[in-house]
């Protein structure tokens, strides 16, 4: 089998476990706690991540993430005191919803990009303008934190 399709191939069961994983926490009433959890070991694991994927920008956090997990194929756009991230499909959405489960999105991608874009670049929020789940594409929006 040559390697784009085995890559294919494990992005798509990678997502089916993700949202069978979310299915399974939802059922059980600890999808909020499990959520939670995985947040705050985001935030310490980022940097580690980060290194690990040779990554130095948001931008690249994006492409390397479509690459690798196949997911949603992101789209970024920079502009001065801001940046912008849209993808139009998403490969977990799309099986969660086929599979009755809840919304993955915050588990497993908005929460680990929000940790790794804030490491990144100097404290950049990520803000979600929409998604998939509810939405006609996924939109984030990253801008410097403001200072109180």
């Amino acid at each position: 089998m040559e390697t784009e399709r085995k890559l294919k191939l494990l992005q798509l069961f990678y997502a089916g476990v993700l949202a069978d994983s979310t299915g399974n926490y939802e059922r059980f009433g600890i999808l909020n706690k499990v959520t939670e959890k995985k947040s705050c070991e985001q935030k310490i694991m980022a940097p580690g991540q980060l290194a690990q994927l040779d990554v130095n920008s948001a931008e690249e956090l994006f492409d390397i993430s479509s690459e690798i997990f196949g997911c949603i194929k992101w789209e970024t756009e920079r502009y001065p005191d801001y940046l912008i991230a849209r993808g139009n499909k998403c490969l977990l959405c799309s099986i969660a919803k086929k599979m009755n489960t809840a919304q993955p999105c915050y588990i497993f991608c908005i929460n680990p990009f929000s940790a790794m874009v804030s490491e990144l670049e100097s404290g950049l929020d990520l803000k979600v303008k929409e998604t998939l789940w509810n939405g006609t594409q996924c939109e984030f929006e990253m801008r410097c934190r403001q200072i109180k």
